[in-house]
């Protein structure tokens, strides 16, 4: 059975430093509930919590178990009308064969400790979004800035947001942030380098400076990357491959 999550519904998870989970956990955390953007559910089956389910605004996440009844998820994600839903690719649910399928891999940080000796700079979330545009792509999606501002600014405010950026020639180069993060693990991404700067180790630089930070708070870090060259970017990086992933868009 799929019903409303709550917070003790979610405390009762043990897997804590799951990447598919940590999305989910980190946006409760981040916004809880009584907004209509954002949804949570998990699937119980004989008092045990067998999977878990976000949504924010038409993006969902699963979290999924061997427990899992796929075919539940699968219905209810369609019933749902979701825009995008994104997974563990070890689990098969079954969407028809006409929806677009994105498939990628998870990396987990499993380098040495790494601290830029490039000067590191917070930037203001208007010259991080220029950034943003500037390497905009089919794969690098930038949202709408109003969307991307609220977010940040919430997150910001919630102490769920770690960001760090380079400038050159007093514009900002290049930068990285958390996405997803809860006291166990954290996920990153805005992985980004204006072109003009590119090829100079700028974007390895930031990524291995916050994963080492996050690590040493005791966080698993993790990245997804949906193309072959920012696989083998993140594992030059000293991320390893641990999972593979598929997001969905059923409309």
């Amino acid at each position: 059975m799929i019903r409303p999550a709550n917070a003790s519904d979610l405390s009762r998870i043990t897997a804590i430093s799951d990447p598919f989970f940590t999305r989910i956990l980190s946006l409760y955390e981040s916004y809880g509930e009584g907004y209509d953007f954002v949804a949570f559910w998990v699937q119980e089956n004989d008092g045990e919590i067998t999977a878990a389910i976000s949504r924010f605004e038409d993006k969902f996440s699963l979290y999924l178990t061997g427990l899992s009844d796929l075919d539940e998820v699968a219905a209810f994600i369609r019933f749902q009308g979701a825009g995008s839903c994104l997974y563990n690719a070890a689990f098969s649910l079954g969407f028809p064969d006409d929806f677009k399928v994105i498939g990628g891999q998870v990396l987990q940080y499993s380098g040495d400790d790494y601290i830029s000796e490039k000067e590191i700079c917070e930037p203001d979330f208007k010259a991080l979004y220029t950034l943003l545009e500037s390497c905009a792509s089919p794969i690098f999606i930038v949202p709408p800035y109003l969307q991307f501002l609220s977010d940040l600014t919430h997150r910001n405010n919630r102490e769920k947001l770690h960001l760090i950026a380079t400038e050159a020639d007093g514009v900002l180069s290049s930068s990285v942030m958390t996405v997803s993060e809860t006291a166990h693990a954290a996920i990153l991404g805005a992985v980004a380098t204006h072109p003009a700067y590119r090829r100079r180790g700028l974007s390895r630089q930031l990524v291995r400076t916050l994963a080492t930070r996050l690590r040493r708070e005791g966080r698993a870090v993790y990245v997804l990357s949906a193309s072959e060259a920012n696989t083998r970017f993140y594992q030059n990086s000293g991320f390893t491959v641990i999972a593979d992933f598929k997001e969905i868009f059923p409309s």
